[in-house]
């Protein structure tokens, strides 16, 4: 379990690297319309990801390489595929986990935190999680050739470990290419996307554990 929630506050902790020029969105509502009728379009997802642990004491950053897939009604399959295996699986309310072959299963239903977490990650993916103005506040930006949502915790328990949340967006189909959250202490996750597929046909058994 300690795992799992190390996992949970990296994906929390994502953050990003463009070379641009943000200034504020001229017109933030539409946006938040464009994405909103885009999610509910959108009834699969899948992609690469490579995701960079930068660790302040640590002289090289953590990179990892793996696949995730989403399925509409919350269902996701989150895989890293190298340097180490690691699967999870969330689906029906519950996050199983694969680890050195071992599994183990939770309910979410009994944890809060865990409930959020899990619904920001789902939100992150299908990129419509711009609603949830009582636990964050946010702010939009946006380049040339992106938009840039930073979102920062109201919550006391969260602020303890994230200082905020950057989600960008490309401007040619308002898909997620980076996720960033940055941590209190200024270590950060950083995972970008590349190779997406939306509404593929994704098997059901993908979402099996085994």
């Amino acid at each position: 379990m300690i795992r799992y929630t190390l996992f949970l506050i990296a994906f929390l902790a994502y953050t990003s690297s463009f070379a641009q020029t943000f200034k504020p969105m001229k017109d933030s509502k539409a946006f938040q319309q464009k994405l909103h009728s885009i999610a509910a379009s959108t009834n699969s997802l899948q992609s690469d990801f490579v995701q960079t642990k930068h660790i302040d004491v640590l002289s090289e950053d953590i990179e990892s390489h793996g696949k995730l897939f989403y399925k509409a009604n919350n269902k996701l399959r989150w895989e890293y595929t190298e340097p180490l295996e690691y699967l999870i699986i969330l689906k029906d309310g519950k996050v199983s986990i694969k680890d050195e072959g071992k599994v183990s299963s939770y309910d979410l239903s009994g944890n809060k935190t865990f409930q959020k977490i899990n619904e920001m990650m789902i939100g992150s993916i299908q990129g419509d999680l711009l609603v949830n103005e009582e636990d964050y506040q946010y702010e939009f930006k946006e380049s040339n050739t992106a938009y840039l949502v930073i979102m920062t915790p109201k919550q006391k328990k969260v602020q303890e470990f994230m200082k905020n949340i950057n989600i960008y967006f490309s401007k040619k189909d308002y898909s997620v290419e980076q996720v960033k959250m940055v941590e209190q202490s200024g270590d950060y996750t950083l995972m970008k996307f590349k190779n997406k597929k939306n509404n593929a046909n994704i098997p059901e058994q993908t979402f099996s554990i085994h």
